[in-house]
């Protein structure tokens, strides 16, 4: 998890929900909800963690939920609590055993 002083960084902590656009430069850590676009370098949805939308990055690390459109332009991968619905694109991905991926999924290579 990140550090709360860390610059160019994002946490939306457990229990806090926001809808909006997001362009964070490097990392952003979900443990309560996001509807909208979120991009950044590299995203960490915790297992608590939900975002709904259009979801881009570098790495992708999806513990709890994300819905639609998904774009993970060098690593993703869906940890055993994990669950991926939607357009899915991605370079190389990893599901660990419990993992779920639902949807129209592309390799982007």
């Amino acid at each position: 998890m990140i550090e709360n002083n860390q610059k160019g960084c994002l946490l939306i902590g457990e229990g806090v929900s926001v809808k909006g656009i997001f362009t964070v430069p490097d990392i952003v850590t979900v443990a309560g909800s996001v509807e909208g676009e979120l991009t950044a370098r590299e995203i960490i949805i915790e297992s608590t963690g939900f975002v709904k939308g259009k979801i881009e990055s570098e790495t992708l690390d999806v513990k709890g939920r994300a819905e639609e459109s998904i774009l993970s332009k060098k690593f993703m991968i869906i940890r055993s609590t994990g669950s991926v619905t939607g357009a899915v694109k991605y370079s190389e991905i990893e599901i660990e055993k419990g993992g779920h991926l639902h949807g129209d999924v592309q390799s982007n290579t």
